[in-house]
C-alpha cells in the first residue's frame, strides 16, 4: 500500500510538469518564431541555422534542459520556404526528442508587407527512464518491481500551423504548433494506469514593432501569450534596444512566472551571438541560481543576388 501511495505521488508530479510546461520553454524564441510558428520560415529571406541551448532552474535537481536546432531557407520560388527542427527536452525522468519539418507560403499584402502561412510536421520520442528515480522503498530495503526498467520509447506524431503578418518594422504572430492529443500512456501496462497523460495543444500569439530613436538606436518592444488548456495563461512582455544594428539589449518579464535580460550581438550581418538569464518571479526563487541560455546563429551564403532588407524579429 505505502508502495502505491509513492507511485501515485510521483505520477501526480509527473503529470503535474507536463502539464504545466509540455513545450520547452525558451527566453529567446521571440528571435526565433521558427521554434513555434512555421510561418516564420523563410522570413529572414536567406538560409539561417540557429543552435539554442537552455538550462532551466541551474541547481534543481531534474530541472528542465533543452537543446534545439533549427534551419530554414526560402526556396528558388520566393513565395515558398522549408525549414525543420531538432530538440532535445528532458525534464526529470522523461525526455524527448523531436523532429519537425516546415513549409511557409507568403504573398504580398502591400508593397511593404507580406502574408505567410505555415504548416508543422513531425514526430516526438518520449522516454521515461523510471530507474533513474530515488525510491523512499529502496531506503526502506523495498524494491518497486513498476521501477525496475525503463518504459519504452513512444513515438508521437505531430502537425501543426502557423500564421505570420510582418512588413519591415513590425509583425503578428498566431500558431499552434502540436493540434494532436496524443496519449502518453500504453494500455495494458498497470504501473502506467497511475501517469494519465497527454499533449496538449498550445496557442502562441506575439506581436512586435520597431520604433527608431534615431540614426544609431532603435526600440523594439513584443508582447507573447500562449495559452493551453486546464493551465495558466502565460503573458510576457520584451523591451529590446538596438544599438548600431549590431547589440541588441532586453530585458523581459513573463507575469507571476519569471523576468530576465538578454544580450545578443550581431556580426558582419552573419553570425549572431545571444545569451539570456531569468529567475522565478515567485517563491521557486529559494531554490535554484535562474535559467540561463546560449544562442548562435550564422546564415549561409545565398547564391542569389538580392537586395535583403534588416530583419529585427
Amino acid at each position: 500500500m505505502t508502495t502505491r501511495i509513492y507511485l501515485t505521488l510521483i505520477a501526480a508530479l509527473i503529470s503535474f510538469s507536463a502539464l504545466a510546461q509540455q513545450d520547452a520553454s525558451s527566453s529567446q524564441y521571440v528571435m526565433n518564431m521558427l521554434i513555434v510558428n512555421p510561418a516564420y520560415a523563410g522570413y529572414k529571406e536567406q538560409p539561417v541555422l540557429t543552435l539554442n541551448h537552455r538550462n532551466q532552474w541551474v541547481g534543481f535537481k531534474g530541472a528542465p534542459m533543452t537543446s534545439t536546432l533549427s534551419f530554414d531557407t526560402p526556396l528558388p520560388k520566393d513565395e515558398m520556404a522549408l525549414g525543420g527542427t531538432l530538440r532535445f527536452d528532458q525534464i526529470g525522468p522523461t525526455s524527448t526528442m523531436s523532429f519537425y519539418s516546415d513549409f511557409s507560403y507568403r504573398f504580398k499584402m502591400t508593397n511593404r508587407s507580406y502574408m505567410s502561412f505555415g504548416l508543422k510536421g513531425g514526430f516526438d520520442l518520449y522516454q521515461n527512464n523510471l530507474v533513474d528515480l530515488d525510491l523512499i522503498s529502496e531506503l526502506q530495503g523495498q524494491q518497486d518491481q513498476y521501477f525496475q526498467e525503463n518504459q519504452k520509447g513512444l513515438l508521437l506524431p505531430n502537425v501543426g500551423f502557423g500564421a505570420l503578418f510582418y512588413d519591415r518594422k513590425s509583425f503578428f504572430g498566431v500558431s499552434i504548433p502540436r493540434i494532436l492529443r496524443n496519449q502518453l500512456d500504453k494500455k495494458g501496462s498497470e504501473a502506467w494506469t497511475l501517469m494519465e497523460g497527454a499533449q496538449e495543444p498550445t496557442l502562441y500569439l506575439m506581436a512586435g514593432k520597431m520604433w527608431k530613436i534615431d540614426r544609431n538606436y532603435q526600440f523594439q518592444p513584443t508582447v507573447s501569450v500562449r495559452a493551453m488548456q486546464n493551465a495558466p495563461v502565460s503573458v510576457g512582455a520584451y523591451a529590446n534596444l538596438y544599438i548600431h544594428h549590431a547589440l541588441r539589449l532586453g530585458v523581459f518579464y513573463h507575469f507571476n512566472e519569471v523576468a530576465g535580460a538578454i544580450v545578443q550581438y550581431e556580426y558582419e550581418r552573419r553570425w549572431k551571438f545571444g545569451y539570456s538569464v531569468d529567475v522565478a518571479a515567485s517563491k521557486l526563487i529559494r531554490t535554484n541560481f535562474g535559467s540561463h541560455e546560449l544562442m548562435v546563429s550564422y546564415v549561409l551564403t545565398n547564391k542569389r543576388k538580392r537586395i535583403v532588407y534588416p530583419r529585427y524579429f
